[in-house]
């Protein structure tokens, strides 16, 4: 049975028309195969955006709640703040704060060496009891004043109207002056009925507005625990959910590798003002988790070291840091945020599922020379298990730390420098909203991993011809064999990128090995080429990704290569377990 790609979510009273919750979606693979459930969200106000993930639908909603929760603190926080500037009796507490938010920023990484980064199952399971919006108990969205709720919002009294007292033919006679007793007898008794005849009339309607009162307040009582009982039914599908990772965790699965990689990265605390987004795909091939993490941009980071009240002028003045600080400032968060994910990860992988952690460190902000914001690699490194755990963190230089591992970066971070990622992710993974398959017009008859090698050498050849053709490009084949194999030259005109390109592809339903990259090395070196492209419908293992490193080599697998293919609009699939049958037989 499909799951219906739709549930509420409780958006705290004081985020309220702030936040923007996208519908939530189904993630593909180039396949065509489900992957996992998404939902974006955005928080302008303060320029916080997330992106979830799950392979568990129920799982998402709690995401969605803790990361709501985070924010409300978050703005908490800021309005706070705004609160206490410009006052003179905070202003040392503002400076105490400045003081300790930059001892914290150069201590990111120490922070987290002394935490155990392993998911605690129990802790992040939804314990949360169930509240009512009061107005919320009732069809016309407006809360009665004469119920009262508990401060869960439930109804649990109402005050009934009071009726009026019984009109007496004594007390109403003795409203009369002695004469009028005497001589108006009948005109009082006519007084008193006509009373009597009043009360019974508002008798009947309060009791009518009782129990009219008393059926809402029943309904509304009904309508409290009806909301509670669903909700203790989606808690507990949520934590059963949870429960469905753990155990797939514990088996090895690798999409609950993934969700455990995101748990652990998602408990990792940081600062208000950072980003807190990332996007993290496991390779169960290689072992390989890779995280393209967002990073703050340097105005992100404060600027103020401390705070002065001057008495001439009735203000609150602010000295800022240097250029040079924030400069090694920004650089030193960098790479401790770099090194601590890589840590998180490692740490927590009590299965050994992670060989290796690939990071690739995005920033996004606004290109000052456009104005368009644009969103970069700055910095990329992939981080052996065995040789990371060896590094005592607490010792180290994190930017040390990150060259040793032969990251790649500018030489100064905060001018923010792009440059390309030593492995990137599966950008070939669709987004379908309300369960609509965005890649529905592929033609899956194709299977690239089970084509011919002559057909395989021809589809490579015209898709870099493609690809080259809007520089004035040409491509030329130059050499196949019949293992799928393809020997190609480019010749690229650009003045600056271009130069000659070696391209040699791999129809294979195995890991490419580091032998065929070594090999494509060779070739681009005694071609003298400016570089050389490697395509394969498979993957790469690690050690193939750790050779290409800092060289002028470029590995695409099957996702990446479907993705080249739909942007010059050939539509095809790959299926690795088909072919390995077709090729068999």
């Amino acid at each position: 049975m499909s799951t219906s790609l739709s549930f509420e979510c409780n958006i705290p009273d004081l985020l309220t028309g702030k936040i923007d919750i996208s519908d939530p979606y189904q993630n593909y693979n180039s396949r065509g195969i489900p992957t996992s459930f998404g939902v974006d969200l955005d928080f302008l106000e303060m320029h916080l955006s997330k992106t979830l993930k799950s392979s568990e639908f129920y799982v998402l909603r709690g995401k969605i709640e803790d990361t709501l929760r985070n924010w409300e603190s978050k703005y908490q926080r800021q309005l706070d703040k705004l609160h206490k500037e410009n006052r003179e009796e905070h202003v040392d507490e503002l400076s105490q704060e400045a003081k300790l938010t930059f001892e914290a920023l150069n201590n990111i990484l120490v922070h987290t060496l002394s935490i155990d980064d392993t998911v605690d199952w129990n802790a992040i399971k939804r314990k949360d009891a169930f509240r009512a919006k009061p107005n919320e108990l009732f069809n016309d969205g407006k809360q009665p004043d004469f119920i009262q709720f508990n401060s869960y919002g439930r109804p649990n009294d109402f005050e009934k109207i009071t009726l009026p007292i019984e009109p007496n033919f004594e007390e109403v006679k003795n409203q009369y002056g002695f004469f009028s007793k005497l001589f108006r007898a009948q005109a009082i008794k006519e007084d008193f009925e006509g009373r009597l005849e009043e009360w019974e009339q508002q008798k009947e309607q309060i009791n009518k507005s009782n129990i009219d009162q008393e059926l809402l307040f029943n309904q509304s009582v009904s309508t409290f625990e009806n909301k509670k009982k669903q909700f203790e039914e989606e808690k507990q599908r949520d934590n059963e959910a949870l429960e469905n990772i753990k155990a797939r965790y514990k088996h090895g699965d690798p999409k609950a590798i993934e969700e455990y990689c995101d748990l652990v990265l998602n408990t990792s605390e940081y600062p208000d003002y950072f980003p807190q987004n990332w996007v993290l795909e496991y390779r169960q091939e290689n072992k390989i988790a890779v995280v393209e993490y967002s990073l703050p941009t340097p105005g992100q980071l404060p600027t103020i070291e401390s705070y002065k009240y001057i008495k001439s002028r009735d203000e609150v003045s602010e000295k800022v840091f240097t250029q040079a600080v924030l400069k090694n400032l920004f650089n030193s968060v960098m790479y401790q945020i770099c090194i601590r994910t890589i840590h998180e990860l490692f740490e927590a992988d009590v299965i050994n599922a992670l060989d290796a952690v690939a990071f690739n460190g995005l920033v996004t902000n606004k290109n000052p020379a456009t104005g368009i914001e644009e969103t970069k690699v700055i910095m990329s490194v992939m981080a052996n298990k065995d040789q990371f755990i060896s590094f005592d963190l607490a010792q180290v230089d994190p930017k040390a730390t990150f060259k040793h591992m032969k990251g790649v970066a500018a030489s100064s971070l905060v001018d923010l420098t792009p440059i390309p990622p030593i492995i990137q992710l599966d950008k070939s993974d669709k987004r379908f909203i309300s369960g609509r398959n965005v890649v529905g017009n592929l033609d899956e008859s194709i299977n690239l991993a089970a084509m011919h090698w002559d057909d395989f050498e021809h589809l490579i050849r015209e898709l870099f011809e493609k690809e080259f053709a809007s520089n004035g490009g040409e491509v030329k084949v130059t050499q196949a064999s019949s293992d799928g194999g393809v020997d190609a030259i480019a010749f690229d005109p650009d003045p600056i990128r271009g130069g000659k390109i070696v391209i040699q592809a791999k129809r294979y339903t195995n890991v490419v090995g580091v032998a065929a990259v070594r090999d494509l090395y060779g070739t681009v070196m005694n071609e003298g080429a400016t570089k050389g492209i490697l395509v394969t419908t498979s993957d790469y293992g690690r050690d193939s990704y750790e050779f290409a490193k800092e060289k002028p080599l470029t590995l695409l697998n099957g996702g990446n290569l479907l993705s080249l293919l739909e942007k010059h609009g050939h539509k095809a699939r790959i299926n690795v377990a088909e072919a390995k049958k077709i090729l068999k037989a």
